[in-house]
């Protein structure tokens, strides 16, 4: 069964678009009704819908935002008052689904959709308001911290320095023991074939005596064979 009833806003919500947001929500969840704002500073709204979908609009309604910022919006407290409860009015007007009542503000239906497109842009304003003043204030954060990053860059800078000049000793020493070590090996490549060349010219030498030994004995077996052949009258 339906629930009917007289809602009051408190805080920070006119010229915010909160009536544009709570028709919005009114509309998802079905709640028929009406908002308008009041003289004082004040929002109030009529509601019928089943208890639940009153009580989850009833939550979506209470949006909280800076109370310190007169742009941004924020609902301070919540006022309700149900069918059968004392100081429950009802509608002040007819409705259908639920309507923003914009009172003497307008007229035709024309500057309804105006007003209307005027409350939705006033509510993205303060939504893109608000979203960059918790970005200034991350940024900030972020600020003291790049501040703190360029102090200790600026140490490791200074190490890096001292670690460069390192380097540059380093590179130098490395040469310098590197074209030692070249000439080192320059040194033992030319002592190596240096070395190479008697040793062949020995092994020439080696092999040349060989050869006259292995002629020599070669005849001196021819010889003895000669005569053996002579003894047994082979010849």
């Amino acid at each position: 069964m339906p629930i009917k009833a007289n809602i009051r806003v408190y805080g920070n919500v006119q010229g915010v678009g909160y009536r544009a947001l709570v028709k919005n929500i009114a509309r998802i969840l079905n709640v028929k009704g009406l908002v308008r704002n009041l003289e004082n500073g004040f929002v109030e709204i009529f509601a019928e819908a089943e208890e639940e979908i009153l009580n989850r609009f009833l939550k979506l309604i209470n949006v909280k935002g800076r109370p310190d910022d007169i742009l941004s919006l924020n609902v301070d407290r919540i006022e309700v008052v149900r069918e059968g409860d004392p100081g429950y009015k009802g509608p002040w007007k007819q409705y259908s689904q639920f309507e923003i009542d914009y009172g003497e503000e307008t007229v035709r239906p024309i500057e309804r959709e105006t007003v209307e497109s005027l409350e939705w842009a006033k509510l993205y304003f303060t939504k893109l308001l608000s979203e960059f003043k918790e970005l200034r204030n991350e940024f900030k954060e972020f600020r003291n911290e790049f501040t703190d990053y360029r102090e200790e860059f600026q140490d490791y800078r200074n190490d890096f320095r001292n670690y460069r000049e390192e380097f540059r000793n380093f590179k130098n020493e490395s040469l310098k023991i590197s074209g030692e070590i070249l000439n080192e090996l320059r040194s033992f490549r030319d002592e190596s074939l240096k070395i190479d060349q008697q040793i062949l010219g020995e092994v020439r030498e080696l092999r040349k005596d060989l050869k006259t030994i292995l002629d020599e004995r070669l005849v001196k077996i021819e010889k003895d064979i000669a005569e053996i052949k002579a003894r047994l009258g082979l010849l």
